[in-house]
């Protein structure tokens, strides 16, 4: 377009009204997020510079930058400064005033209510199921007129703007990348999603483009399940049937992919909907599982955040087919959301992914993120951590399954060398890409984390454990498993090192003590002498937590009445939390089971490493620890030697 302009201006919203620019929202921009709180500051600001200049005056608020880009199409596209943008649209709206227009690209429902939103006190404002911060901005932005008895109008005359026209041939990428740097709001999810919108635009409609965002989207809120961000997310409060425009164009998009393993749809028995029946708005809904007037989304923590998500799906994407003509670079790929946008560029600074590529990998993202929210542990509001806890799946014939898949989660969890990466889950969804038996789903992911753990064990034998370069090697089936020696297997997991012990023992050995019933099933002694101790406890309420504190049993204060150096021996330690330590802490035998019968009967189990010393053990001596090391360790060897 041979008439861009290049400037940078300050306007008033009057002198802005006189240009008749067009502004849109582009796809890669985040929805509409200010909160009412957001929204009345900048009121509140606005009504105190009034009070404070002199009618004369011509000093104006600066409400800030807002940078575009002209596209060919004539229209600006809003780079940075959406939110306050926005909000001054309502504002004004609500006034009977237009200073320009405002078009948002992505969601159909939100670009119809800006262009048809007029404010009567009289009438009801049609929302055309636009997203709920719009109706709480604007019920805020009412209340404000009424209580402040403002003449809003005055006060949006004081309002001053620096618009930002950006030069032709500019790299918007590098632009965010700058603006992060720089402390803006962009994250680096939202660059990458912006980048790979930029590749599928070169060769494909609007519509599809749209499809691609809206996916992208949905899966970047980790913390509810990915149906509700795509079906229920814009109901409003009054509305009781189910959302009307359910997003057509990514109904027509997903029909044809084949998004996730045959055996997570064709189950008899699913009582949930299913992709199709979410993404299809002439699918009827049973009604029923709205129990409340409206829909209101379950929030759960999830274990990693969404650049990371990212990051382990890159990594399981570039090992499949075709895309191995990556894997060069995955070993150089360090798992953490500083380096999000360096995996998709190669050691020449050129993108990874072509049009057809782009595509690919958000479908992937999608499918990932199904199998995620199904199959791998999220945390409710007491931290209490669940597996499947809203979708019964398959059926309730396979909740043994599910304890064990949890717990082998967990494990990995709080043993990853790197929490925040979490390098486990890449295999884990990478183990659920199969097309498992459908009758056996559970049973058989089930023994992929066995075996997964046990390569993973092996690696942590070896002189120079490289973990993550274990799970690339996983991930590409050229995985190599090292010889297991049990005669330098004490040595070399360093089990006998007192508080520096390998953490990671503890919790494979309590995984193992909570699977093997029989240990506990023959159990005579009485933890105390009023309350024999209960397996069923350990079954119903045991978990593995996050631990940090290696305890010992018997005291290191007193090790001089022990063997030299057998004090600090595996037998004699146990992985409790801190407080437990604390609350520990140089007592004897007797008090120090008391304070342990009474967290049991709280309901709550650390360590059954500890539980089952104190209650195979009536006294416990040098020689019982060291009994119960053997026994301990052959556990571990029993479970190594299965692995293949």
């Amino acid at each position: 377009m041979d008439n861009k302009i290049n400037i940078i201006e300050e306007l008033t919203l009057e002198q802005l009204k006189n240009k008749n620019y067009v502004f849109r929202i582009p796809l890669y921009q985040r929805k509409y997020a200010w909160t009412s709180d957001e929204v009345i500051i900048l009121l509140d600001d606005l009504k105190t510079f009034s009070t404070k200049i002199d009618n004369t005056s011509n000093e104006k608020y600066f409400i800030g930058n807002i940078v575009v880009e002209q596209k060919e199409d004539g229209l600006f596209d809003i780079i940075d400064g959406q939110q306050r943008f926005t909000t001054l649209f309502l504002i004004a709206k609500i006034i009977k005033r237009q200073y320009y227009e405002l078009n948002y690209e992505i969601r159909e429902e939100d670009d119809n209510f800006l262009k048809n939103f007029t404010y009567d006190e009289n009438i009801e404002i049609q929302y055309y199921g636009a997203d709920n911060q719009f109706q709480d901005n604007i019920e805020a932005i009412l209340k404000f007129q009424r209580d402040s008895n403002c003449d809003i109008e005055n006060l949006l005359s004081f309002c001053k703007i620096a618009l930002t026209i950006l030069p032709d041939g500019i790299d918007i990428v590098k632009y965010f990348e700058v603006m992060n740097n720089r402390g803006k709001q962009l994250e680096k999810h939202q660059v990458l999603k912006a980048k790979l919108l930029e590749v599928i635009s070169k060769d494909n409609s609007k519509s599809d483009n749209i499809n691609y965002a809206k996916i992208w989207d949905y899966c970047s809120n980790m913390n509810v399940y990915i149906e509700d961000s795509i079906y229920y997310g814009n109901l409003k409060k009054n509305e009781k049937d189910v959302e009307q425009k359910v997003r057509v164009h990514l109904t027509n998009f997903l029909k044809n992919n084949e998004l996730i393993p045959e055996y997570f749809l064709t189950h008899e028995n699913i009582n949930f909907l299913t992709i199709n029946d979410i993404l299809d708005p002439n699918k009827e809904i049973d009604d029923t599982v709205r129990k409340e007037e409206f829909y209101v989304r379950k929030e759960y923590g999830s274990i990693v955040k969404f650049p990371i998500f990212i990051m382990q799906v890159f990594k399981i994407f570039i090992t499949k087919g075709e895309n191995k003509t990556i894997l060069k670079k995955i070993n150089d790929l360090v798992v953490n959301d500083r380096y999000l946008i360096d995996f998709f560029y190669d050691k020449d600074k050129q993108f990874v992914f072509d049009c057809d590529k782009s595509k690919a990998f958000i479908v992937f993202l999608f499918k990932m993120r199904i199998l995620y929210d199904y199959f791998i542990f999220k945390r409710d509001d007491n931290d209490t951590p669940l597996l499947n806890i809203t979708k019964n799946i398959f059926t309730n014939q396979n909740q043994d399954e599910v304890k064990n898949i949890l717990m082998l989660q967990l494990l990995f969890n709080f043993t990853a060398p790197q929490r925040i990466a979490q390098d486990w889950l890449a295999v884990a969804l990478s183990c659920l890409d199969k097309n498992f038996d459908q009758k056996d789903v559970y049973n058989l992911f089930s023994q992929e984390l066995e075996k997964f753990d046990r390569t993973m064990a092996l690696e942590r034998l070896t002189d120079e454990p490289d973990l993550t370069g274990l799970v690339n090697g996983y991930l590409i089936n050229k995985n190599k498993v090292s010889i297991f020696d049990e005669s330098n297997f004490e040595d070399k997991a360093q089990l006998n090192r007192g508080t520096a012990t390998a953490h990671y023992w503890f919790y494979k050995l309590d995984y193992l003590l909570w699977k093997n019933d029989s240990i506990w099933k023959d159990l005579e002694y009485k933890f105390t002498e009023n309350d024999r101790f209960k397996y069923s406890l350990i079954n119903t309420k045991f978990r593995l937590s996050r631990l940090n504190s290696i305890e010992h049993i018997y005291p290191q204060s007193k090790k001089e009445d022990w063997e030299l150096g057998k004090i600090d021996n595996f037998g004699n330690l146990t992985l409790i939390s801190n407080h437990m330590n604390s609350a520990l802490i140089d007592k004897d035998n007797v008090n120090k089971k008391l304070k342990i019968q009474e967290q049991l009967n709280n309901g709550t189990i650390e360590s059954l490493k500890m539980i089952l010393a104190y209650s195979k053990y009536k006294e416990w001596t040098s020689e019982n620890c060291k009994e119960h090391q053997e026994e301990m360790i052959n556990l571990l060897i029993g479970d190594l030697n299965n692995a293949k």
